[in-house]
């Protein structure tokens, strides 16, 4: 029997950027997670609590504590993120007049084995810094997904690569052969708090 058509929800596909400079981009409109200050991820890594700070200015990750999922579901969750090689620069319309970034993200279980991952993902891209020890430089755009949905989940989740799919639409023109550093985060009420960087080429 062959695969089902996918469906696609009105507005899902291009998700529009937050400008960090300059005249504003449409803000997507985002829905924060409601936490208190007793119960920020209790369990994630000093390391994981200092990058997400840096990110966000100086605040919180804005999750719960990842909840109780018993053994051995618990192992079956989301250990690490990984952003995908074929992430890159993209042309969304045959016209050429939308560009931006398609983003593959992979979320491997206690195994390392591909999984699904419910919870919110955030991207934010960074100018390219060489010849320095942290490559990240002016922030210049940021977009947030909100995964939690199991419907959101599906559309964006793709079954042959086992990885999710965000098509982050940028309005700034991007000339072929420059270097940006994308880092992306994964914030859920089920794990620790996740992350990785990426620096890619345009064009490439």
């Amino acid at each position: 029997m062959g695969r089902q058509p996918r469906l696609w929800p009105a507005g899902a596909g291009l998700i529009i950027a937050r400008q960090e400079s300059g005249r504003q981009a449409q803000r997507p409109r985002e829905t924060r997670l409601p936490v208190s200050a007793g119960r920020i991820l209790r369990n994630a890594s000093a390391g994981a609590l200092l990058a997400w700070t840096l990110l966000l200015g100086g605040c919180p990750p804005p999750a719960p504590a990842p909840s109780d999922v018993p053994y051995p579901i618990n192992l079956t969750l989301p250990k690490t993120i990984r952003l995908h090689p074929f992430t890159g620069t993209r042309v969304f319309d045959d016209a050429g007049g939308t560009r931006g970034i398609d983003v593959r993200v992979e979320a491997l279980d206690h195994y390392g084995d591909s999984t699904k991952a419910f919870g919110r993902f955030r991207f934010e891209l960074y100018e390219f810094l060489p010849r320095s020890a942290d490559p990240k430089g002016r922030r210049l755009s940021a977009w947030d997904i909100d995964l939690n949905d199991p419907r959101a989940n599906f559309v964006h989740w793709d079954g042959i690569t086992r990885t999710y799919q965000f098509k982050l639409q940028w309005g700034r023109g991007i000339p072929v052969g420059e270097r940006f550093v994308l880092v992306a985060v994964f914030v859920s009420g089920h794990t620790d708090l996740l992350e990785d960087e990426r620096t890619f080429v345009s064009g490439q």
